[in-house]
């Protein structure tokens, strides 16, 4: 088994030798070929020595045995050898093979290679294979020898070393064939098998010769990069060394580690090393290490350079000497002041807040906690829950820049108004947080919640605006509403919810029933989410009729919510919920595709009005939504009516008015619902030119009995009609108002008067479908192929009857 191994070895090492390729990278294959040309020109100059008495051999065995025209053939091959070798001397004599043509002069080694292998073997083969010379023993050792002789000249250059021992080879093979006929056919076999292994070893030679440069080559590389590395840490390394005596006074210092240091080496011999340092208990540390003579790392001390403090970094350990452990110390000192201050600022960020330089919620629990820990008996602490108001509006129409702006004015406002009685805190956004320590009765706390409001509602100047913005707060008083940190943050929280509700810009205490409020809020929000999952939610629908014919020409969908348990919710209910946990968009995309199922089922002439909440202009799945459920029931576009309220103009109007050209384009109708209670109605109607105004519930009311509500219909129909504008009244309950709005120009009405909202079932002419296929909700969560629908609070489905 050895045996084959030792053979396998061979083999593979023979076969790696004879398909030797020089694959390395140019400037080391450079390095090589440049090598081999120096050693050539070497060992060239040991062949011209050598090839001199072979020649003067041949002359002598020439004019000995041969004719005359033998003779002059063989002295033209030797003139021609000759030449060739003193060619190949001058040359070399010459050749610089560090800056010379490598390339170019391997070329034409190879070349002589070619014609000295020529010349040589001819000078005797010829007259020997046509019997002049007699000795065929002497012809084979000169053959021979002539072999070594070229395998070493050549070895370096391996295709030169070929072609010249083949050429010699074969014409030494065929001139013993001419000679001897058979006889000399051994002597040939035997002369190809010696050149085979004359080959065979100077290619051996040629490749340890390249790995012996390559690995030169690289090692030499590696020392430079060594030298280089060790000279830029001398020249740049912020690292020295010290070294100490027994009674820690500084020995051999370097002049680096002066300059280190402002110091003179003078001044720095025998100086305590701790003595550089600025009394600190670190350098009380550093002195501990000294003095027990146990090495340690990473001992940061205090010191003072040019005036200005900085940190430096200490390791070190005793000296070990022949005979042991020395007395003196040697260490490495490190200049840590910019990762001191890259830590400090680390920490202060995880603390402090980056743009008012506030406490952050994580500093505020801290600090809350340890207020609450160390309240007495007698004692209150107060946690002030702080929400902006409008702050987004802000930031959609002045910026975030402004926004940015007005954070850090608050901020300021609040710490002037709180001053050393408590913290405030940002806790993200434009919520902010005060924590109130021994804050007396809750009239006090109230007192000081309003001197904030009144603070923070201040005027502000920002980039030429003037910006006035509000604030709601919500407090929680310990231990009254508890005394856990996240319980009172969560308790002045639900408080800042109830001030919201309550109109803004006001403070609220936190009591029990907001508790139950938010309790039962939440219950509401859990119960929706199963609602959407069990499809509960169902379609009312509620007619339009045409004053002029009294004919219902389409329904009002409104939404309603079948609760398995509690029966009938109306929207008012569950509406806020959703428009605050951003269900309301998966809500209204099942209204719209529920909606056009269901007309599917209503004689042609009757249309189906559905409202569109601002959070649904807001997401990419509208026009999706309702050109899916258009062709998917094949509903005629017209027959469905969208209705928006000013404020989905109100935010993004641009956009906004974009997205409703793009759906009336389909053609779907667009109504303007709730007219007259906005802001800028006049300047909506100017924008987009809407199919339908729905006159609200507020004027229909005293429209039977008061001027100013006639005046009003009378000036809306009017301008809904010079505009090529449908108008709807709303929430008529009584013939007078019908009378009244039919005098006034009014082309709709809806109300009580006529009908309720009603189950699909009742519409007037509906055709039962063969299989009824109800439209079902995606559940919370669920992945689609559209885009996520945006979330945000709304108001949506707000009617009730």
């Amino acid at each position: 088994m050895g045996e084959r191994i030792t053979l396998q070895r061979l083999l593979e090492m023979q076969k790696k030798i004879w398909n030797f390729k020089i694959s390395v990278d140019p400037e080391t294959a450079e390095l090589v070929a440049r090598e081999q040309l120096k050693s050539f020109g070497q060992l060239s100059r040991i062949g011209i020595l050598v090839t001199l008495p072979l020649g003067i051999y041949a002359l002598v065995m020439l004019f000995a045995f041969a004719g005359p025209d033998y003779i002059a053939v063989s002295s033209f091959f030797l003139v021609i050898a000759g030449f060739m070798g003193g060619r190949n001397y001058f040359r070399q004599v010459a050749l610089d093979p560090d800056t010379a043509d490598y390339k170019a002069v391997t070329k034409s080694i190879v070349l002589e290679s070619i014609i000295t292998g020529i010349a040589f073997s001819s000078i005797l083969s010829i007259p020997f294979a046509f019997g002049q010379i007699p000795f065929s023993l002497d012809i084979a050792i000169l053959a021979m020898g002539g072999l070594a002789l070229g395998g070493f000249v050549y070895g370096s250059i391996p295709r030169a070393q070929t072609y010249y021992l083949l050429i010699t080879t074969t014409i030494h093979a065929l001139s013993f064939i001419a000679a001897e006929g058979y006889a000399g056919i051994s002597a040939a076999v035997l002369l190809v098998f010696f050149a085979l292994c004359i080959d065979y070893i100077f290619r051996m030679f040629f490749f340890n010769f390249v790995q012996r440069h390559i690995h030169a080559s690289k090692k030499k590389d590696a020392a430079e990069t060594v030298r280089l590395l060790l000279h830029d840490y001398a020249e740049q390394s912020s690292d020295w060394l010290w070294e100490i005596n027994d009674r820690h006074l500084i020995v051999n210092p370097s002049a680096r580690f002066a300059i280190a240091v402002d110091k003179e080496i003078r001044e720095l011999r025998n100086m305590p090393l701790e003595d550089l340092f600025e009394d600190s208990a670190e350098r009380n540390q550093l002195i501990q290490s000294l003095a027990a003579g146990e090495p340690f790392r990473d001992i940061h001390a205090p010191i003072k350079i040019r005036g200005e403090l900085r940190w430096w970094r200490l390791s070190g350990r005793r000296i070990k000497t022949r005979d042991g452990m020395s007395k003196h110390m040697r260490g490495v000192a490190a200049d840590i002041t910019s990762a001191r201050i890259a830590e400090a600022k680390v920490a202060h960020l995880a603390h402090f807040d980056s743009l008012t330089n506030l406490p952050n919620r994580a500093l505020f629990n801290q600090s809350l906690k340890r207020s609450v820990s160390r309240m007495r008996d007698d004692q209150k602490l107060a946690v002030l829950y702080l929400d902006l108001d409008d702050f987004k509006t802000i930031n959609d129409t002045l910026g975030h820049g402004a926004g940015d702006t007005v954070l850090k004015s608050v901020a300021s406002r609040l710490e002037q108004t709180i001053g050393i009685q408590g913290m405030v805190a940002r806790l993200g956004g434009d919520e902010f947080a005060i924590s109130l320590r021994n804050c007396g009765s809750n009239d006090d706390v109230m007192r000081i919640a309003n001197e904030i409001i009144k603070n923070v509602s201040k005027p502000l100047i920002v980039d030429g605006h003037r910006i006035t913005t509000g604030v709601s707060i919500g407090i929680a008083i310990a231990p009254e509403a508890g005394t856990g940190c996240e319980e009172l943050v969560k308790y002045s929280d639900i408080a800042l919810y109830h001030a919201k509700q309550n109109g803004r810009r006001c403070a609220a205490l936190f009591e029990t029933s907001m508790h139950e409020a938010v309790q039962e809020r939440r219950n509401i929000e859990v119960d929706l989410r199963a609602a959407l999952k069990r499809n509960e939610l169902e379609l009312f629908y509620q007619p339009l009729v045409s004053i002029e014919t009294s004919e219902i020409i389409g329904y009002e969908a409104l939404l309603r919510w079948n609760h398995s348990e509690k029966g009938m919710i109306m929207p008012d209910v569950f509406i806020p919920v959703a428009e605050d946990t951003g269900l309301i968009v998966q809500l209204g995309e099942w209204v719209v595709r529920s909606a056009l199922h269901e007309v599917a089922n209503w004689p042609e002439h009757l249309t189906v009005a559905v409202n569109l909440s601002p959070a649904q202009m807001r997401s990419p799945n509208l026009m999706p939504t309702i050109i899916n459920a258009l062709a998917a029931t094949g509903i005629a576009p017209q027959r469905l009516e969208l209705e928006i309220t000013e404020s989905v103009l109100m935010n993004d109007n641009q956009s906004n008015v974009e997205l409703l050209h793009k759906i009336r384009s389909l053609g779907v109708r667009i109504a303007l619902d709730d007219f007259g209670t906005g802001y800028s109605s006049l300047n909506y109607l100017r924008s987009f030119p809407f199919d339908k105004i729905k006159i609200d519930r507020c004027f229909v009311d005293g429209v039977d009995s008061r001027e100013d509500c006639r005046a009003i219909i009378r000036a809306v129909t009017g301008l809904a009609t010079s505009l090529g504008m449908v108008t709807t009244a709303e929430g008529v309950e009584r013939s007078d108002q019908l009378s009244q709005l039919k005098l006034e120009g009014c082309i709709q009405v809806q109300g009580y008067l006529f009908s309720k909202a009603m189950p699909a079932a009742s519409v007037v002419g509906r055709i039962a479908p063969t299989v009824e296929r109800p439209v079902q909700l995606r559940e919370i969560g669920e992945q689609s192929a559209e885009p996520e629908p945006v979330e945000a609070p709304v108001s949506l489905f707000r009617k009730a009857g």
